[in-house]
């Protein structure tokens, strides 16, 4: 008997979370359909967890491979799915009770579009909710959005399976951008579109990817855009057939000029320092500040000190690097004096 819905997910060292994210799975009122879950090589107890949940749960299967990311392990989970609908979930998000019936019955009342997501409630470590994010509605208002950035949650996506395998699947080469490229890829001749309720509650924590591979993340999104606009130019996808994960060459190599760099570099910078005290990795933080200053001739002055160089400076001083922020507040004085003097006083 095939399923109507698979739900694909992905564990790598997710013990801590998993157990309440497999508990929604089974609060669904939808009863038709599957888990399939990758155990990519974890080291942490989730094989225990999850060898114990598929005995209890039949609709269950587990598929364990080395650990090769979850570029790989979203892969292999959608090739093995048997339904027609896949719905991913991370392993550390919760799916609302009616997540699955609602999408299933979008999906078959809307057959031109190709994937459904919903809004999310965020929730911390102690699942507590934080927040709730609106995403936009509307398969027009969707891509629009898109153009800047994921208009789509991926945890709360659930997509055709066969237009899923006729895209190419995950992109290792955007690797942690790898869904925003699936989204767009898909739009190339597809719709999607988003339910206003929030289907699901995303967890954001310290230990998550957007967290920790800040600089990957961003690279992999702009040059997600890049290809994007390069096919929709009738151009061939710059990236087709590469697997690396990109890095800092990518500029040079879709040869983006000075231009598009500095302000992709600066916005990227203030999304990170804003708001303050968010974990990142200092490095990538480090980099793109002296890239920035590099490419500041490019940059508007105002702005660039205002949402970038004198928040660094307040970082660093928060991080008590005395010299570095007192090096960092010379160059914004420099570079726009009445900018930095008010930001520094509280102006916004």
């Amino acid at each position: 008997m095939i399923p109507a819905v698979s739900v694909v997910m992905a564990v790598f060292n997710g013990a801590r979370f998993l157990p309440e994210t497999l508990a929604s799975l089974q609060a669904q009122t939808m009863r038709d359909f599957e888990i399939v879950i990758v155990d990519d090589g974890s080291s942490d107890n989730s094989p225990e967890i999850l060898r114990a949940f598929a005995q209890a749960e039949p609709r269950c299967r587990i598929l364990t491979q080395t650990n090769q990311g979850q570029v790989s392990a979203r892969n292999l989970g959608a090739r093995s799915a048997m339904a027609p609908l896949i719905a991913w979930l991370d392993a550390d998000d919760i799916a609302e009770p009616e997540r699955l019936q609602l999408q299933r019955a979008h999906l078959e009342a809307h057959p031109n579009l190709a994937a459904v997501g919903s809004s999310i409630r965020t929730i911390d470590e102690d699942s507590k909710v934080t927040a709730t994010v609106p995403y936009p509605t509307g398969p027009s208002n969707v891509a629009q959005a898109m153009r800047s950035g994921s208009a789509l949650a991926h945890s709360t996506v659930m997509m055709r399976r066969e237009v899923f395998l006729g895209i190419g699947g995950y992109r290792e080469a955007l690797l942690h951008a790898e869904d925003y490229d699936l989204w767009l890829r898909l739009l190339d001749g597809h719709d999607a579109d988003n339910l206003p309720l929030p289907l699901v509650r995303y967890r954001m924590h310290g230990g998550s990817l957007s967290f920790r591979r800040r600089r990957q993340q961003s690279l992999a999104a702009f040059a997600a855009r890049h290809c994007a606009a390069e096919r929709q130019a009738g151009r061939p996808d710059p990236l087709a057939g590469r697997s690396a994960p990109v890095g800092d060459e990518i500029f040079k190599e879709l040869a983006v000029g000075p231009e598009r760099e500095s302000a992709f570099r600066m916005e990227c910078l203030a999304a990170a320092l804003h708001p303050p005290g968010q974990p990142l990795e200092e490095s990538w933080l480090g980099d793109n500040v002296l890239r920035t200053w590099a490419l500041r001739s490019y940059l508007p002055r105002g702005r660039y000190v205002r949402r970038c160089l004198i928040p660094y400076v307040r970082r660093m001083w928060a991080h008590r690097r005395w010299s570095e922020s007192l090096s960092w507040l010379a160059r914004a004085v420099y570079t726009q004096p009445l900018t930095a003097s008010w930001r520094l006083l509280g102006g916004k």
